[in-house]
C-alpha cells in the first residue's frame, strides 16, 4: 500500500522464448488495459523486420555500458551474444508494469522485488520453429533459439512462473488479463 492507501503498481513480468508472441500479447493487453503500461527494453542487436518502431531503444555498446554503469537498468542480460537492458522503474502515473524481459531477467526482477507477477508465454516447438522462420531468423539461429527455449522453459518452471500457452493470441491474452485483474483484488 502506498502512503495514500492505495495499491502499488504491479510489476509483471512477461518471459518466454522469442517466437512465442509476447510481444504481440503486451500490445494486446495495453490496449485492452488503460491500467498497463509496458517497459521498453534497450537492446544491443541490431533491429528485426518484425520489430516495432518502439520495441526497444536500439543502441551500441558503448551507450548501454554507460547507462548500466550508471544504475540505469533494474535487470540486464546478454542472451546469444547481444546486451539487453530494462531501465530502471519511472512514475507512471500508478499504472502497472509490464517488464518484456527474458527469464534470467525474471530471476533479477524476482530476487529484487518477489510480489512481481511471473508469466511465461509459450509454443510448442514446431510452431515456434515456424514463427522465428516467418520472422526472418537464419537456421542456425532457430536452432539456438529452439535450445535456449529449453532452457528457458526449465528455468520458467524453477521460478513458478505461470505458464500460458499461446496456441491461440485472444485465449492467450485474456487468460494473462485474467491473472492480472486477480492479483489487483
Amino acid at each position: 500500500m502506498t502512503s495514500e492507501g492505495t495499491k502499488a503498481p504491479l510489476i509483471i513480468v512477461i518471459s518466454g522464448p522469442g517466437g512465442a508472441g509476447k510481444g504481440t500479447i503486451v500490445r494486446e493487453l495495453c490496449e485492452q488495459d488503460p491500467k498497463v503500461t509496458v517497459s521498453r527494453s534497450w537492446t544491443t542487436r541490431e533491429p528485426r523486420v518484425d520489430d516495432k518502431d518502439d520495441s526497444y531503444f536500439f543502441v551500441d555498446d558503448a551507450e548501454f555500458n554507460r547507462h548500466k554503469d550508471n544504475g540505469g537498468f533494474i535487470e540486464w542480460n546478454d542472451f546469444l551474444g547481444s546486451m539487453y537492458g530494462t531501465p530502471m522503474p519511472e512514475s507512471n502515473d500508478g499504472r502497472d508494469l509490464i517488464l518484456e524481459i527474458d527469464v534470467s531477467g525474471g530471476r533479477q526482477i524476482n530476487e529484487k522485488l518477489p510480489e512481481a507477477i511471473l508469466i511465461f508465454i509459450d509454443v510448442e516447438d514446431p510452431e515456434l520453429r515456424r514463427r522465428l522462420s516467418a520472422r526472418g531468423d537464419k537456421s542456425s539461429e532457430i536452432d539456438k533459439r529452439l535450445l535456449e527455449a529449453e532452457r528457458e522453459r526449465k528455468e520458467a518452471k524453477e521460478l513458478n512462473y505461470q505458464i500460458i500457452l499461446n496456441n491461440d493470441l485472444a485465449k492467450a491474452t485474456k487468460a494473462i488479463s485474467e491473472i492480472i485483474c486477480k492479483a489487483r483484488l
